[in-house]
């Protein structure tokens, strides 16, 4: 992909593609010998573009539909020219045009021959096959085309690098271009990172478009928790009331009781979900016989989502726990207080706590702030500064805590109540006891792998042992040798 040398600023003589930065820019060439870089479009992206490359000491040329319209709009220092007078001058030139622009460019198909071709589009959704820089690539075949910067937003451009994201994905077929590209991007203060060949445009254009897509199986996980739980308590307080023509409906309640419950379910409910996939795993494994062997795709994707799920715990825990010193009283919480008494005197004696809202609360208390403590353990920072073991034990054992003392919590709430005929009424069981079906199996699984016979043999899988089956060699493992066991 070489080409022959030609002068493309000045005197400055370039003999490779990736020689004009790889040479020049590393050795400390002063702006005047750098080489001239073309922008094609005036758009914001354009301007920011320019500007940063201003910055950086590029000299800039713009290729412009119309430059004397546009050139008051970019930076000194930036030259606003016509695209063939724009691309005539510079070895690198970055296309930023949209998709459906691109056949324009090929009125100048021969000058943009043997360059290096910079797409810095986007679509506005993910688009199935062909990339924006692969069409680009199909369209001049005697240029190099190279994906990059887009996804580096206009505004980080031209703020000074002071928000955003500072890596730039690079992809290109012609490994001398990637590394030019990646060589520029590092001169302009950014954090090139190797894509490989161009098919990986198609991964890297997708990447603005996605929202939160580790972000994905949690949220619907935990959305449809809360609202399976809110439609719950809301038929038990509201609905059944109303069809058996019951008086004084609670429609007032709904706001912060009735939500605040249904809450209280999702946040206990959310927690056994992040500590589920982990359980399963081990039986997966038992099953298996060996820990060399994907699991399946759902349960893959349930333990990649087990921090996220975390979070969104924490996160339901906080308002639920906001919520409840909001309406904590005897009006909401009868059963946990004495009755206040009026005395022959006319004196009046305020019910206390009882037992049961005094270790309902505690231990509610106890599992949010530890909870806090794991949400804090997950910050990079934090996480950064603890070894495996502590990770480990706070993530693993502590998070175990949390979960015993949610479900005791959960457990006192109903505890004097619990088998009460009048929960019943409605025919179906309460809020907090279907609330209580989930952890309650969760714990007794995870009871079950702590049997020594149990887990024994899953620590053993873990260490790389493999069970013998048909056609496969069994393979003991005294702990130290996990490492060299063969892949199923």
């Amino acid at each position: 992909m070489e080409k022959d040398s030609k002068t493309i600023s000045g005197d400055t003589e370039v003999k490779t593609k990736d020689g004009f930065l790889l040479s020049e820019v590393q050795e400390g060439s002063s702006k005047s010998s750098r080489p001239t870089l073309a922008i094609l479009g005036s758009g914001d992206y354009s301007r920011s573009l320019a500007e940063r490359l201003v910055r950086s000491g590029f000299p800039v040329v713009v290729g412009s539909r119309d430059p004397d319209r546009n050139r008051r709009l970019f930076p000194q220092g930036a030259e606003v020219t016509t695209r063939h007078a724009a691309v005539s001058q510079a070895d690198l030139v970055f296309v930023a045009v949209h998709r459906e622009n691109y056949p324009d460019l090929q009125a100048d198909r021969e000058a943009l021959a043997d360059k290096i071709l910079i797409d810095v589009s986007n679509s506005t959704k993910i688009r199935k096959g062909e990339s924006n820089a692969e069409y680009l690539a199909k369209l001049f075949p005697a240029s190099t085309v190279v994906k990059a910067f887009n996804v580096v937003s206009a505004w980080t451009l031209s703020s000074g690098l002071s928000g955003g994201s500072k890596e730039v994905f690079v992809s290109s077929d012609d490994h001398e271009a990637r590394q030019t590209v990646m060589q520029l991007a590092k001169e302009m203060g950014f954090a090139p990172v190797d894509y490989g060949s161009l098919l990986a445009s198609r991964e890297i254009e997708a990447i603005p478009l996605r929202l939160l897509p580790s972000w994905h199986l949690a949220l619907k996980m935990s959305f449809g928790a809360f609202v399976f739980l809110l439609l719950y308590t809301l038929y038990r307080g509201i609905v059944f009331k109303a069809i058996d023509g019951q008086p004084d409906i609670p429609f007032q309640h709904i706001p912060v009781h009735y939500c605040n419950r249904a809450l209280a379910g999702t946040a206990i409910t959310i927690l056994s979900f992040v500590y589920f996939p982990g359980v399963l795993a081990s039986f997966v494994q038992l099953y298996n016989g060996t820990k060399y062997r994907r699991f399946p795709g759902w349960l893959d994707k349930w333990l990649l989502a087990r921090k996220q799920l975390g979070l969104l715990c924490l996160f339901v825990a906080s308002i639920h726990a906001c919520l409840s010193l909001l309406e904590f009283s005897p009006a909401y919480y009868g059963r946990h207080f004495d009755k206040t008494t009026v005395t022959a005197d006319g004196g009046v004696v305020f019910g206390q706590m009882r037992w049961s809202g005094e270790t309902f609360l505690l231990f509610g208390a106890l599992a949010f702030f530890l909870m806090v403590v794991l949400g804090v353990s997950s910050i990079p920072s934090v996480t950064n500064a603890m070894n495996w073991r502590e990770f480990t034990f706070v993530q693993g054992k502590l998070g175990w805590v949390v979960l015993l003392l949610a479900t005791t919590h959960m457990v006192i709430y109903g505890v004097d109540i619990f088998v009460s005929p009048f929960l019943f009424v409605s025919y179906t069981i309460a809020g907090f006891q279907i609330t209580l079906i989930l952890p309650a199996i969760l714990i007794l699984l995870k009871v079950v792998t702590l049997l020594p016979c149990v887990s024994s043999r899953v620590n053993r899988i873990r260490r790389g042992w493999e069970r013998k089956v048909p056609g496969r060699e069994e393979t003991p493992n005294d702990g130290c040798q996990g490492d060299e066991m063969t892949s199923l």
